[in-house]
């Protein structure tokens, strides 16, 4: 009905418009616009909303294609190489081939490539950087162009799933730490750990710690037998216990990062490893800048090679992007049975004459494999 100026208000096609048209101008003028809510820190911050603008899922192949397909040509980019370490403010801390830690900006060039993203690196990318002109402690550099990622790390935004923060790349080894006891043992939790990285390209090792605790002879032997390697630790013994030796071996030239669940030993296992390094972070953390947010990641340089990264964030382990069939391929006695179930689609979940069920019922798949990849489908993928 009219009102009493005689416009129609709320009916299609008629009265003054100028409301809504401020309100549609306003919702679509600007597709990466992020909100508080979705707000990330700066190494964070890559590729906010970049599959949204396009319509694609935020699957980690989609986005390190899209980072690989900016930086194809590195080798045009002027300046020394360099590999991010972290961020101050921002400003990106570049470790050059001459030890020099170095803070950069990036050429706006460079930035343009990317549309809508604040800052389009992480730590562990591989630059092309110009020093600065002056030789001052507060001189900055210039990041001129970036090669391509071998692989990232990356997980779901806690407050928006369909954000995906990447906090490091070209990693080398995640190593997935969890306990005998105090805390209990948590199988499904080290397959999601597992799953992420091997849907990201990065090799996992399971690090089961205070051994001296109870035997984890049975769940070492669960993942050696899919061909993952086990440590058995008890970091409070120090680095001379034989386990922490020999994982250190193992890492040696590496590029790794840390995960698992709050008391499992992870500290004491960095600080068994590497001494130096856990001073050098404690150090830090008292000054007052060793505060971490769940995105915030920074690089340590480890003695003999290979780098540390310390990245809190990877705590959380929510899976999304993927489909059953996806998540299915990452555990290597499911992908066994593909092509032998009834269904060419089966989720392996409810579907009659389902190999992977099969298994299990015969005893070749273990429960708590097939429980924790049960979670991730009805729980996880379904609520993303």
């Amino acid at each position: 009905m009219p009102s009493q100026d005689g416009k129609y208000k709320g009916v299609k096609g008629h009265g003054n418009r100028q409301g809504l048209g401020r309100l549609r101008r306003a919702n679509t003028q600007n597709p990466a616009r992020v909100t508080g809510l979705e707000r990330q820190d700066e190494d964070g911050e890559v590729f906010d909303r970049l599959t949204t603008k396009s319509g694609s899922s935020h699957s980690g192949e989609s986005l390190l294609a899209r980072f690989n397909r900016v930086a194809r040509s590195p080798a045009s980019a002027a300046g020394l190489r360099g590999v991010v370490t972290g961020f101050s403010g921002a400003l990106i801390r570049v470790l050059g081939e001459d030890a020099v830690d170095l803070p950069c900006t990036v050429r706006q060039a460079l930035k343009k490539q990317i549309g809508g993203v604040k800052n389009p690196l992480c730590v562990g990318d591989v630059v092309h950087y110009l020093p600065g002109d002056r030789p001052l402690e507060d001189d900055t550099g210039v990041i001129t162009g970036i090669e391509p990622r071998r692989n990232q790390l990356e997980r779901a935004d806690s407050h928006n799933r369909s954000l995906i923060h990447v906090f490091a790349a070209n990693l080398d080894c995640l190593i997935i730490v969890s306990s005998v006891g105090a805390p209990e043992f948590k199988p499904g939790l080290i397959d999601r750990y597992l799953v992420i990285a091997g849907a990201n390209a990065i090799p996992a090792v399971v690090v089961i710690n205070k051994s001296d605790l109870a035997d984890a002879t049975l769940a070492r032997d669960l993942y050696r037998r899919l061909g993952i390697p086990v440590y058995l630790t008890c970091a409070s013994r120090g680095p001379l216990e034989a386990g922490v030796r020999a994982l250190g071996a193992f890492l040696l030239g590496k590029t790794c990062v840390f995960a698992g669940q709050s008391g499992v030993g992870k500290s004491s296992l960095i600080n068994a490893l590497f001494p130096s390094l856990a001073a050098r972070t404690g150090s830090v953390a008292l000054a007052g800048h060793g505060r971490h947010t769940t995105t915030s990641a920074v690089a340590y340089r480890l003695p003999g090679g290979g780098q540390l990264v310390d990245s809190p964030g990877v705590r959380e382990c929510a899976i999304t992007g993927l489909s059953a069939q996806a998540v299915a391929l990452q555990y290597p006695e499911f992908a066994a049975c593909q092509g032998l179930c009834r269904f060419t689609n089966c989720t392996h979940l409810h579907e009659p004459e389902c190999a992977v069920r099969a298994g299990l019922a015969a005893g070749t798949i273990s429960p708590s494999r097939w429980e924790s990849y049960r979670s991730i489908v009805t729980e996880d993928l379904a609520a993303s």
